[in-house]
């Protein structure tokens, strides 16, 4: 049976924080049970993500095997529930955490097993780049879950939902996979972007070349898909089209790049990147065409400026939506 999940009120875990790490970074893949506890304590409060951040660094800094027995020994203290004056974070560490260096705010939650698991995910507005254990390096865009999988004999990661870019180094025979949806794609040194949204695994390359092979068929290969190109599409089919790369992936940069959009579709886009929510009042409105480079977590701005230069009334409501109407 799973420990009581910390609360202000439950006296028998003094430091939350260090509790949950030990129990996400014991070295077996967290159960539902415990992810959906930690994911409604880590959201709960700001300072909850913030004594979070602590320990992965605090756990960061010490530099020892994550396997060795006194740590293994160390981890199953700050899993027991006990009294003092001490905090189970200093406990656990030794030391205080400090700032995150280019950890945006995502949050990523570290397994201190091998092979190397993690599972990383970022909110409304929040994007993060990460290393992964290889030395490539991946960007999450807003609303991702990204969960890793690498041993020995693979590089492996899984792309629950939301967008992904990865900078991957070549790493001899073992070529990184990503798997998304019904799609594995796999790839030395490259550069490319998987998008795992309402419409199935959306794949841009940007450098190198990628192999996209069907996963409900024997992992049947249908594609290599080449810089510059985009794969689409479910099934045994990809459909493959020449991209723009640079607006396809111009969220990393905090950007949105729209070139002839409705404004339905462009305002969908918004809510999936902004912590501001905007909503489409009327028919008329959503088929207004858009062009422009926005930046992605100015919804407030976006819609303010659809004011002024279209023919749209836009309003707040009580509840801070952006309510955007065709004008009479």
């Amino acid at each position: 049976m799973s420990p009581a999940s910390p609360t202000p009120d439950n006296d028998d875990y003094d430091d939350p924080a260090a509790f949950w790490f030990a129990r996400m970074n014991s070295g077996a893949r967290p159960g539902q049970a415990d992810e959906e506890g930690f994911r409604a304590w880590i959201e709960a409060d700001p300072d909850n993500r913030q004594a979070y951040r602590q320990c992965q660094v605090a756990w960061g800094a010490l530099g020892v095997e994550a396997g060795a027995p006194d740590v293994l020994a160390l981890r199953a203290r700050a899993l027991k529930p006990e009294s003092g004056a001490v905090t189970r974070r200093r406990a656990l560490f030794g030391l205080t955490g400090g700032a995150v260096a280019a950890a945006g705010a995502g949050v990523w939650v570290l397994s201190a097993s091998s092979p190397a698991s993690a599972l990383i995910v970022t909110g409304a507005g929040q994007r993060m780049t990460a290393p992964l254990p290889d030395g490539s390096e991946v960007t999450l865009a807003p609303l991702t879950r990204l969960r890793l999988d690498y041993a020995s004999d693979r590089r492996r990661v899984r792309l629950e939902e939301g967008q992904a870019y990865f900078n991957v180094l070549a790493d001899g025979d073992r070529p990184l996979t990503v798997i998304a949806g019904d799609r594995a794609m796999s790839a030395g040194a490259s550069r490319f972007q998987v998008s795992l949204l309402d419409e199935g695994p959306d794949i841009v390359v940007e450098e190198g070349a990628v192999t996209v092979a069907d996963r409900r068929n024997g992992s049947r290969i249908v594609a290599n898909l080449a810089a510059g190109q985009r794969g689409t599409g479910e099934g045994a089919e990809l459909r493959i089209a020449s991209v723009d790369v640079e607006s396809a992936t111009a969220w990393r940069l905090g950007r949105l790049v729209v070139r002839d959009k409705p404004l339905s579709e462009v305002v969908e886009t918004f809510n999936r990147y902004s912590s501001d929510h905007l909503v489409i009042g009327d028919d008329r409105a959503g088929k207004v065409r858009i062009s422009g480079s926005f930046r992605y977590d100015g919804g407030r701005e976006f819609a303010q400026g659809l004011a002024s230069g279209f023919d749209l009334d836009v309003v707040q409501t009580p509840d801070g939506t952006w309510r955007i109407d065709a004008s009479d």
